[in-house]
Parts: structure tokens; sequence; C-alpha cells
């Protein structure tokens, strides 16, 4: 039905700029380039509307699972997934699969953090988080898609190519605190629920292990997390952030500005005459780009920022923002690396 939509607007766009052709080019040139995309895109949905019974995960052997636009049945056993966000990314790496194809993760298309870097090693990237390429998703004929809310809008779409599957309302609503929560639901809707378990079982098992190894030395000190950048400012993080829940896991103190649950885990903007916000006897500071390190190490320098105990201290430590700043179970073992090796002198 929607391929027969699409080749309908498409058409009467045609005949539309074919009018136009001769009152004013550009406009003519801008909507026919519209028409053959809409054109492309109705002929993969054409190619790929109907699914190969033999294939693996073809109608008839799925699983019934609600989202954040309703009900999508997922394959069992996927071969061609197409993941258009960190989140679930990363969860399907966790879980021992491996995508077909991926949107970017750190804004630039051949960089990732480092837990990520070797993962994705061959996978096509598609678009960006909120622009996924529709026609080139369609080309590939994938078996599952797997998107965030912020797909909303281009879910109908995305749902003709294949079965989509977003993530439950509850879920945005607390999305680095409860990370555990979604890789026990794409676990679910995947089949995967063993490995799922055995994911957070090691996470706890590090966090238990690191508890006895922190011992009692960080028992009368509170430890900060930040985040400063041009286009943000300064921004610390509360407990249910995706750091806060893992040094309150950890029994960390926390300064008492960040001891609370805030909408996003954030306190943004942060002027220079509040820098008490993110005093703490250490300070972990998130780093997403070459220009937010250099702005920290410009900061260092300002009297306002030599007050703070942790720069006192000498015990400000920058750490990958991609990592530290988007829950899913790899991150997390790759911040309890850091929280090592930075309290303890350890890492694995």
């Amino acid at each position: 039905m929607i391929e027969i939509l699409i080749s309908a607007i498409a058409i009467i766009l045609l005949l539309y700029s074919a009018r136009l052709k001769q009152l004013n080019p550009y406009r003519f040139l801008a909507i026919f380039s519209v028409t053959i995309t809409l054109l492309t895109i109705s002929s993969c949905y054409q190619n790929t509307s109907q699914p190969d019974p033999t294939a693996v995960g073809s109608a008839g052997s799925c699983r019934a699972i609600a989202h954040f636009m309703g009900e999508t049945c997922v394959p069992e056993n996927p071969q061609r997934i197409i993941s258009l966000y960190t989140t679930p990314l990363a969860n399907l790496l966790a879980l021992d699969l491996k995508p077909l194809a991926i949107t970017p993760v750190t804004g630039v298309q051949d960089e990732f953090p480092p837990y990520l870097a070797e993962k994705v090693e061959g996978m096509e990237i598609v678009g960006i988080n909120y622009e996924p390429n529709l026609e080139r998703i369609a080309q590939l004929k994938p078996d599952l898609i797997v998107g965030w809310d912020f797909h909303e809008k281009t879910y109908p779409l995305l749902s003709q190519i294949s079965p989509t599957l977003l993530v439950p309302k509850d879920i945005t609503q607390s999305p680095n605190a409860d990370w555990q929560k979604y890789t026990n639901y794409l676990a679910t809707a995947l089949g995967k629920q063993d490995k799922a378990q055995q994911l957070i079982a090691e996470y706890d098992r590090r966090i238990a292990e690191l508890k006895i190894a922190l011992g009692n030395r960080y028992s009368n000190k509170t430890i900060s997390v930040a985040h400063i950048s041009d286009e943000y400012g300064t921004e610390a993080y509360t407990v249910n952030s995706f750091p806060g829940s893992i040094l309150s896991a950890l029994g960390l103190q926390r300064p008492q500005s960040q001891a609370v649950s805030k909408p996003g885990g954030t306190i943004d903007a942060i002027s220079e005459e509040r820098l008490e916000l993110i005093d703490g006897d250490l300070l972990f500071v998130l780093i997403y780009n070459d220009s937010d390190r250099q702005m920290l190490n410009s900061l260092l320098n300002k009297p306002l920022w030599k007050k703070l105990k942790a720069v006192q201290n000498q015990q400000v430590y920058p750490v990958d923002g991609w990592t530290w700043g988007v829950a899913n179970p790899l991150a997390a073992n790759a911040v309890i690396n850091d929280m090592e090796r930075y309290l303890i002198g350890t890492s694995q």
C-alpha cells in the first residue's frame, strides 16, 4: 500500500515539475530530485515487501513486542539487523549479535569510542541518528531495524521496509540510570535472556570486586562528574545519570549538589559563579572532542577553577564522553575500567 502511495505522489510531483520547468528552473530541479528519490524508495519497498518464506525470521516466526510506537512482530533469529542509535548497537553487540549497518556514534562517520571501535569494523554507515538513509536501508533488505524514540517520524517508512523496534516509553524516561532495563527488554525481544543475565551478573561481579578493592579510602571524600563544552557550557551529572548510577552502586559519595535526581541526569548551564555545583575531592570530566579538551585545559588555569578542591588536589580526570555518556553494558565495563584506573591505579 505504501509503495502505491509513494508512487502516486511521485507521479504528481513529476507532472507538476514539468509545468514548473517552463516557469522556474530551480524549483523544477528541486522537485525533480525529490521525485526521483521517492520513486527509488518505492522501488525498494516493492523489492522487499514480499519476504522470502524460506528466510530465517520470516513471517509466522516472530515475537510480538510492545514499544514507543505500538507493537512489532520481531523475527526470531534475525540475520540482517540495522541499528540506528548507539544504545541498541552496543546492546546488540553485547548480546553477541552483529548488525549489518549502523548510524555514527560520535557524530563523525569514521570515529568510534574505544570500547566500540574494533567491534564495528565492517559495518556500513546508513545516514545519521536522526536522519537515517531510508533508500540505502531499503536496498540492504534488513530483517530487523532497531531504533530509539526520536525515530518516531520516520517509523512509518522504516516499518514498511522491515519490522522496526523502537524503545518502550517507560525506558525513555530513565534510560541512563536503568540501563539494565533496556538490555533485558532487547534480550527478551531477541530471545537472548540468558545472555542478558550473564551480562548483568558480570557487571554486578565487577562492582562487588571494585567495592572490596576501594575499601575505606573514599569514605570521607566526594566524587564529582561534569562535562564542559562551548555548546552546552558546564554541566554536572546527578545520581540518575549513567556514571552516577555506577558511583551509587559502588557506594561512593557525591557532592550534595549532585546527590539528587534531575531530568536527563544533569544540572545544565552552570555559570562560573556557581562552580561549587561541580566541586568535589575528585572530579571526572567528560570529554567528547578536542575542543572540550582544550576548553578544560584553559579553564583549569582560571582563578575560580583553581578554588575547586579537585583542582587543588590535582585530581581532575578527563574521560571519554561517548563512553561515560551513553548507557549500555559495554560502556559500563569501560567506565568501571576508568574508575579502577583513577581510583585504585589498576585497570583490566
